[in-house]
């Protein structure tokens, strides 16, 4: 807002000395007494914890201090440390541990470690290591921006929240098969193979405050197990026999037997009137007579008789299932905690105090290193992007040509020059464009930083006679105006020149190996750095970027070709394993652009030390459900949740994460990525490369 003359031993500074002097100005001895309040109060309840433990954790702290600040600092800020630093310290530790805590104060740190868990699902021993720590809620919320809010509950669980992590799970068949033989009687028939699906849910990706994780699984096949089990059942069975039975016959025979016959008498007649009568003789007469009898015989008789039988069934069953191993990438990225810290404005010693407190607690940060080495999560653009790029996020697009060629002038990206005209005068909306200090033009310059400060005639002003639009005054002065388009002045209230101006001054303050140093260069404040940069990267997100001589064209309806550039490698099996997606190179060219192969909806971006700096995209075309994933980007210019047109820039082709060269390494899946990639298509059926 308000550029002011760069003092000589500004970059001597240390962090520590800044926040002694930031927080001394600010208070004075309203910090003092506050501090003495706050120190008593804490003493009845330090005395409660065990003095080691304490002891101990302070001296892990001051270790981080010497490595952090140096020793010399230490020893000369000693007394501003104990007054500042040590009271937030102490209060981290006694919220963070919950020891030495009664009434409302133990309440709230039971409060903090309710919120705490809420964060993942502590029945799941999969989200239960990603539980936000209590100790980080509470190294947090000792900051004064927050001690002003009086629902401290509020502040607590909205923290919370903000730091949860984010699950995406995926689906997995761990089918099982089972074939059954059965064997009756030494006769055996085997049945099929059945599978059944067992789909299960398992953890492809996390992203937590510190970092994210990728789960990566691979199949495997059980050897088959086998289980008999012996029953025995009785069956009716024909036998063959033969059986005697009684068998009753009727015989006829012939019996004879002697039957005496009587005689017959003569008579013999002597006269007629006298006879006399002889008697016969008898005789034997033998007479014969059939007679038929009945009796039984035994008899053999063959027959069929039904006896039990018992017989052996031997059932096997053989089974085996799929499974899976997995293999976890780690990832660690303060993007999310810095995020969340951005969104209240916090400075970047009131980021290195929440490390301290956390690490004062016992925990392990790295924030401040990261810090230091990302530019706090800012990512330079990475190269002119020399297509069209159509504004959102309520930039005037009438402004877009002196971002654009100021940008290609000097290697500031446009979307950081848009916010500080934005934050500086709304775009050119303020009234008079001249603030209450004397800045004045589009984008706020002191007077005598425009010109020089040679010039200067009290708090970045000039005496009214200096022509401050002179090209030769400037030059004599050493001032950043520039005259951008040639018009023989360099004029404030000339948007072209303000605005190359603004680039040239953010450039000459080496913007391009610290953009925020630059940026703080510009006002030296870390709530106007942290305000600047999150509007860029509103501004960023939500621009389309589209044409441009190295984008392949178009294919409304269907998948284009993300990148131009020669195919080095093919989608299948190479070196041994498979890879799933293609490599795009860049044929020699250096920022060559990745662009959207499809409109879609950003899924996820982020830094990935496999992927480096990685897009993912979800499309539907034709009623089907796709993901494309572009890797090993110089930068990211989508956010996720963003929506992205075909065609539209996502970053330049680069060699970030495990890469041997500058590629785009570009994946398709459908419905979506999975850890496994199970899914995964060659992207040349779909694509026309």
């Amino acid at each position: 807002m308000l550029p002011l003359q760069q003092q000589n031993n500004d970059n001597d500074k240390s962090a520590l000395r800044k926040i002694a002097e930031q927080k001394a100005k600010k208070q004075g001895g309203k910090l003092a007494r506050k501090l003495v309040k706050k120190g008593a109060k804490l003493a009845a309840r330090l005395s409660k914890i065990l003095a080691k433990k304490f002891i101990m954790a302070l001296t892990k702290l001051l270790v981080w201090l010497v490595g952090t600040v140096g020793l010399p600092v230490i020893g000369i800020a000693l007394g501003i440390l104990v007054a500042i630093i040590l009271i937030s310290l102490a209060w981290a530790f006694l919220f963070g541990t919950g020891e030495g805590l009664t009434g409302e104060d133990k309440k709230t740190h039971e409060y903090i470690v309710q919120q705490a868990n809420s964060t993942v699902n502590m029945n799941s021993s999969i989200e239960r290591p990603y539980r936000v720590p209590e100790k980080l809620i509470a190294a947090t919320i000792q900051l004064e921006v927050f001690s002003k809010n009086d629902d401290i509950k509020k502040v607590i669980s909205t923290m919370a929240n903000k730091l949860k992590p984010s699950f995406d799970y995926g689906s997995y068949d761990e089918w099982k098969e089972k074939q059954v033989t059965v064997c009756e009687d030494g006769k055996c028939k085997a049945g099929n193979v059945v599978r059944t699906k067992n789909m299960v849910s398992k953890l492809d990706f996390v992203e937590y405050w510190n970092g994210s994780t990728i789960f990566t699984y691979t199949p495997h096949v059980s050897d088959w197990v086998t289980k008999t089990v012996i029953t025995y059942k009785t069956i009716q069975v024909p036998v063959q026999k033969i059986v005697v039975i009684d068998e009753e016959v009727t015989t006829k025979r012939e019996i004879c037997e002697q039957v005496l016959v009587p005689g017959e008498p003569r008579i013999i007649w002597i006269n007629e009137d006298i006879f006399r009568v002889i008697p016969g003789i008898d005789t034997y007469k033998e007479v014969c007579r059939t007679v038929t009898e009945k009796s039984t015989v035994p008899k053999k008789v063959p027959t069929t008789v039904w006896e039990e039988q018992k017989i052996e069934i031997k059932t096997i069953t053989k089974t085996r299932h799929q499974y899976f191993t997995s293999q976890k990438t780690q990832n660690t990225d303060y993007s999310k905690l810095d995020a969340i810290l951005n969104s209240y404005s916090l400075s970047i010693n009131d980021k290195k105090l929440v490390e301290a407190n956390y690490l004062f607690l016992g925990g392990t940060i790295n924030y401040t290193e990261w810090l230091q080495t990302t530019g706090g999560g800012f990512v330079v653009g990475g190269g002119f992007f020399d297509g069209n790029i159509i504004p959102g996020g309520g930039v005037p697009p009438q402004f877009m040509p002196y971002y654009r060629s100021a940008e290609k002038k000097y290697g500031v990206d446009w979307y950081v020059l848009a916010a500080i005209h934005f934050v500086e005068t709304g775009f050119s909306t303020h009234p008079t464009m001249i603030s209450s200090a004397g800045a004045v033009g589009h984008v706020q310059f002191m007077p005598a930083t425009w010109v020089g400060w040679k010039y200067n005639i009290g708090g970045g002003l000039v005496s009214p006679s200096t022509d401050i639009t002179s090209i030769p005054v400037i030059a004599a002065g050493r001032g950043y105006g520039r005259d951008a388009n040639g018009d023989g002045k360099a004029d404030p209230w000339d948007i072209e020149d303000a605005i190359h101006t603004a680039a040239y001054y953010l450039a000459s303050n080496k913007y391009s190996s610290d953009p925020r140093g630059a940026i703080w260069h510009y006002n030296h404040a870390e709530w106007y750095v942290n305000k600047v940069l999150s509007n860029a990267d509103r501004f960023k997100n939500a621009a389309v970027y589209e044409g441009g001589g190295d984008i392949p064209q178009l294919k409304p309806g269907s998948f284009m070709r993300p990148a131009v550039g020669p195919v080095s490698s093919p989608y299948g099996y190479r070196w041994g394993s498979m890879h799933y997606g293609i490599d795009i190179a860049s044929g020699g060219k250096s920022n060559v652009p990745i662009v959207a192969a499809a409109d879609g909806v950003v899924h996820r971006s982020y830094y990935s030390t496999s992927y480096g700096n990685v897009v993912y995209i979800k499309h539907k075309i034709g009623g089907k459900d796709y993901e494309t994933i572009y890797a090993h980007m110089t930068n990211r210019a989508v956010a996720a949740g963003a929506q992205v047109k075909q065609g539209q820039f996502l970053g330049y082709m680069g060699t970030t994460g495990k890469s041997t060269g500058v590629h785009l390494h570009f994946e398709i899946h459908s419905p979506s990525w999975n850890a496994a990639k199970s899914a995964a298509i060659n992207p040349a059926l779909l694509v026309q490369f």
